[in-house]
């Protein structure tokens, strides 16, 4: 049996002798013609005869195969993609928080920086206030050991 490639032309790499009588074909399936030559794809004879019922079957539970796959294939990217999206709505909800966190740590920073002015315009009006009743109780010491 001759395998034709794609140029229509025998290919190198088939064997062109025909098996001996009896012995199993490799490129055949058992009942099928070896007198009828193979188009490329090596799964339609040359005629325009009908595939064999076993081709069918195969094709047609290959075909099954595939789209059970295909479906498994999508339920995994659905799923994936489920997954995916909480996590990222987890995300987005602790760059929320964590924004949120960073405000009230900006908020509390401005009012510790506003409570240490106040303090430290207390201590100065305090250490003014103590200055002056420091200097006002020279005067007097200072007045009485005049008189």
């Amino acid at each position: 049996m001759t395998r034709l490639s794609v140029s229509g032309e025998p290919s190198p790499c088939t064997n062109t002798n025909r098996n001996p009588r009896g012995a199993a074909s490799t490129l055949q399936p058992p009942g099928s013609s070896s007198a009828v030559g193979l188009v490329s794809g090596g799964d339609r004879p040359l005629t325009s005869e009908p595939p064999p019922r076993w081709a069918r079957r195969r094709r047609r539970s290959v075909a099954r195969t595939i789209a059970a796959e295909l479906a498994e294939n999508r339920r995994l990217a659905r799923e994936l993609s489920k997954r995916e999206e909480e996590k990222l709505d987890r995300l987005i909800a602790i760059g929320e928080e964590a924004s949120a966190q960073q405000d009230t740590a900006n908020e509390l920073r401005r009012d510790a920086v506003i409570a240490v002015r106040r303090l430290a315009t207390a201590v100065e009006e305090a250490t003014g206030a103590f200055q002056l009743g420091l200097e006002k109780l020279l005067q007097r010491l200072i007045s009485n050991t005049k008189s």
